[in-house]
């Protein structure tokens, strides 16, 4: 079985030669394309699985792993182990494995919608192709009991098929939608021996259609079903047919109805899915799980009771087996999860057990992928869940994360890599700093499903002290959402700030938060009331969205988001570009570089991922399985590499690419490495920090960030060779060290920089409080006020410095050639004259009687924030100018030289 695997992995490689065909070559030229591929996102994902027989009455359990392509595992239930193994050319999963009454096992499968049988004599699999032409996606099937196969099918309509293997025949009972371009699924089917009853979702319709004529009759579903939008799955056992709505598989009520009389006749609250068991040996008995138990259902008494088995979630194949062992005499109850286990249970001596299969772990589609806070590559899993990363510098590949579901989104904020993952709605938080440990890191930090609908976090973004995330509400329902998360109090709030559009592209600049729409909500959801998406500006401290516009009409979605150096959005569509003045909110250039059918999809939620490249100054798109180079000028576009679904500019100047289970490396020429160093990794509360970050394109702008204040210090730009520095004075410490970090955003990438240094407190050599009666004279050390009041003067004289906190001088403050003056939160009634210090100088929350003079300054740009000076305020020959740090004071006199502007 390995032989066959390993031809496929081949055909993968053979095609990703082809496209990057001298990346393998020593002597290649730039630009070079290497496949960083497999990465470690190998998994059991088997929605779909069943038990059965093997050729001499083996106990079978029959696994199909979602991955490209999927794969059938066959396993031996008295061990657990695999004996027979084959991949499913042309499907990604399976939602539905059944067992035929001879044997015979059928897999539908999603991806291209093909149907698949395996022989176990022959251990043999056949394709039988797609039984309906355009679905690609088989949800529901069943085998009757003469051996015909019925199926269910979505995206399109909702679709019934049959199989008739003896003949080879595959009929299409037609579409269940009124009309068949209805995004609508067949998602749970039963059959009796001239009846098919199939049940709908998002439209929650049953219908019971005639086997020969194809005549239907809709049912009336119960008011709970309706209200739950999906028929999720369906078992008729004699004459009841059972039923449970989900609108994602989460356990809900079971409802039984009676074909013979036809009424609904029973609600079991709390089932989870998707199969009863067959009819027991005894001939009367059925069980399913509710309330992670195991429970038998009388169909005589139609009365139920639990198993001694508890502590088991859903339920995908099931049956019975003669395991041919006396530990577990006749038939055994056998039921398998969606990961590859499966559990045991005696209906004679009442035992159980739970075991692990040896399922084929396939390898999964990347759903996204990412920079991580320490520079490694992250990537996640579609369906299988699961978390990846690659180390671009040694090549290492490490797989964790297995609880982290489908990751839709993920980004880097505040030092931590943050996962949003699919159906729930759930954000996760990861520290790669800290050891891996289950629950704990990573850790799921917030969830938005249960009330407010939303179930795929595409769009992530740090945005200051906020995490933002934008989503498309969950299955059947319209629209999406915003939503600010603070990690450091763990509160959030969500805005559905575009009525009737999700969230698919966020970038945050200058204090803004910018979003862009598509106008479709949860698959399966109702048309969109709208045809053009928008872009988007929202205010993250006020909470409230300050405008939005249409760039593009007629276009029904738009894609990520990113600035140029002039402070210009550019975003792309499935068919456009388009560039932004945000500040007129007029859109500046565009181009439609094909026609694209809006009004025949179902939903579209991404347009496209895309960055500006800061080293030759053209936009990157990955769009419509490529990606693409757009000349900024012109907006010309060329191709550069295909298939690609995902793609980021990395701080290393590469690229990284991936599509399915591929990634590769784009290497475009020869390229620094943005890096940032800060001076001290130890630096006291007052004093100067410096930041330097190289490796930057010519011109790049960027913004310094100070975390965890979550405090914009500048937006700068880098010089021609690429560099950019800055300085600022840090913040006092508390009376404990703390750490302190300093981000670098790039704007046009949306890469980010992270540098850590501690903070250590002040060293006092004298410190005050209470009352203190006459002048205070600093001559040497510094000399802290804290609660005081003076009844006098301050003079500080040379390199002797002043912290004053919390405090009231009744005097004057003059300092000359101090080495610090630090006065905070402190009233003075006489006048402030700082003259040729050598350090910081900072005057803020305060209150000044007289005038204040700060005057020859040879340290970081002095501060006067927040402050209230009754006399004037005058500032002249400073070698930095002084500055108000963001908070305007208020002079009642006349602010001249330096500070004319504060």
């Amino acid at each position: 079985m390995r032989k066959i695997l390993a031809v496929a992995a081949a055909a993968a490689l053979l095609v990703t030669a082809t496209a990057g065909a001298g990346a393998a070559d020593e002597d290649a030229q730039y630009p070079t394309f290497d496949e960083i591929s497999p990465l470690p996102l190998d998994a059991v994902t088997a929605p779909g699985s069943s038990t059965g027989t093997g050729p001499n009455g083996e106990p079978y359990l029959y696994f199909v792993s979602s991955g490209s392509p999927a794969v059938l595992s066959v396993v031996d239930v008295g061990d657990g182990s695999r004996v027979d193994e084959h991949p499913l050319p042309g499907a990604s999963g399976s939602w539905m494995v059944e067992t035929a009454p001879d044997g015979t096992v059928y897999v539908g499968s999603y991806g291209e919608g093909r149907l698949y049988r395996y022989f176990p004599a022959e251990q043999r699999v056949e394709d039988l192709g797609t039984p309906v032409a355009g679905e690609t996606f088989i949800w529901a099937l069943v085998v009757a009991t003469d051996g015909t196969v019925y199926g269910g099918t979505g995206q399109q309509g909702a679709h019934v098929f049959s199989y008739d293997p003896d003949t080879g025949e595959t009929r299409d009972y037609g579409a269940l939608a009124d009309d068949p371009s209805q995004p609508l699924v067949t998602h749970g089917i039963a059959v009796d021996e001239d009846t098919i009853y199939a049940g709908t979702g998002a439209v929650p319709r049953l219908f019971k259609i005639d086997i020969d004529s194809g005549e239907r009759t809709e049912l009336t579903v119960p008011e709970p079903v309706a209200e739950l939008k999906y028929v999720y799955d369906m078992d008729l056992r004699g004459d009841l047919l059972f039923l449970r709505a989900s609108p994602d598989g989460a356990p809900q009520p079971l409802h039984v109805y009676d074909t013979a009389t036809g009424e609904w006749i029973q609600q079991i609250d709390g089932a989870h899915g998707l199969s009863l068991s067959a009819i027991a040996p005894d001939g009367h008995s059925v069980y399913f799980v509710k309330d992670r138990t195991l429970y038998v259902y009388d169909l005589t008494e139609r009365s139920y009771e639990p198993t001694e088995l508890t502590d088991i979630s859903d339920v995908r194949g099931i049956g019975f087996l003669d395991l041919s062992d006396p530990d577990w005499p006749g038939q055994t109850l056998v039921g398998a999860d969606y990961k590859g286990g499966y559990w045991l249970y005696s209906p004679q001596t009442g035992e159980s057990d739970k075991r692990v299969a040896d399922a084929y772990p396939a390898p999964a589609p990347i759903r996204s992928i990412t920079e991580g806070p320490d520079g490694k590559v992250y990537a996640g899993a579609y369906l299988a869940g699961g978390l990846a990363s690659y180390d671009p510098l040694t090549g290492e590949k490490r797989a964790f994360g297995d609880e982290v579901g489908q990751a839709e989104g993920m980004t880097t904020h505040a030092g931590k890599l943050y996962v949003g993952t699919y159906p729930g709605g759930d954000i996760w938080s990861y520290d790669p700093d800290r050891p891996d440990e289950p629950g704990v890191n990573p850790v799921r930090v917030l969830s938005l499903k249960a009330e407010h609908h939303q179930s795929r976090p595409y769009a992530m973004a740090s945005a200051g002290r906020y995490l933002a995330i934008g989503t498309v509400a969950e299955n059947g329902r319209a629209g999406g959402g915003l939503t600010l998360y603070d990690p450091e109090t763990g509160e959030y709030w969500f805005d559905d700030v575009v009525p009737g559009h999700s969230v698919v592209g966020l970038a945050f600049h200058d204090g803004v938060l910018y979003g862009t729409t598509s106008v479709y909500g949860g698959v399966g959801g109702p048309d969109p009331t709208d045809s053009d998406a928008v872009v988007f500006a929202y205010d993250v401290e006020a909470r409230e969205k300050v405008w939005e516009m249409v760039p593009m009409p007629g276009e029904g979605a738009l894609g990520q988001i990113t600035f140029d150096a002039a402070g210009k959005l550019w975003s792309h569509s499935p068919a456009s570009v388009f560039r932004v003045d945000v500040d007129s909110r007029t859109v500046e250039d565009s181009r439609t570089y094909i026609d694209y059918p809006w009004d025949s999809i179902a939903y579209a939620h991404v347009g496209a991922r895309l960055w500006l490249d800061p080293y030759d100054g053209d936009l990157y798109v990955v769009s419509q399985a490529k990606m693409y180079r757009i000349d900024t000028e012109t907006l010309d576009r060329v191709r550069y590499f295909q298939p690609a679904s995902h793609g980021f500019l990395h701080n290393n100047g590469n690229v990284y690419l991936a599509r399915d289970t591929l990634a590769w490396e784009y290497t475009p020429n020869e390229r620094p490495h943005a890096q940032l160093s800060v001076t001290a990794d130890d630096v006291a509360g007052g004093q100067e920090q410096t930041v330097t970050v190289t490796g930057l394109g010519a011109g790049e702008p960027v913004e310094v960030w100070l975390r965890p204040d979550a405090r914009l210090l500048a937006s700068l730009t880098a010089d021609a060779d690429g560099t950019v520095e800055y300085t600022y004075v840090v913040d006092d410490a508390t009376d404990e060290v703390r750490d302190e970090q300093v981000e670098v955003r790039r704007v046009g990438t949306r890469g980010l920089l992270h540098g850590e240094y501690t903070v250590s407190p002040v060293t006092c050599t004298e410190t005050i409080s209470g009352v203190h009666n006459g002048i205070i004279n600093v001559a040497t050390g510094t000399t802290c006020l804290d609660d005081a009041e003076v009844r006098g003067n301050i003079v500080v004289a040379d390199d002797a410095a002043l912290v004053v906190t919390d405090s009231t001088v009744n005097g004057t403050v003059t300092a000359t050639g101090a080495s610090r003056v630090d006065v905070t939160t402190t009233s003075v009634r006489g006048a402030v004259a700082i003259d040729a210090t050598s350090g910081p100088v900072r005057l803020r929350e305060s209150t000044v009687n007289g005038s204040v003079s700060i005057t020859g300054s040879t340290g970081p740009a002095p501060v006067v924030s927040d402050t209230r000076i009754r006399g004037s305020l005058h500032c002249d020959g400073n070698v930095s100018v002084p500055h108000d740090d963001g908070v305007p004071n208020s002079v009642d006199g006349a602010a001249t030289g330096q500070c004319a502007q504060m």
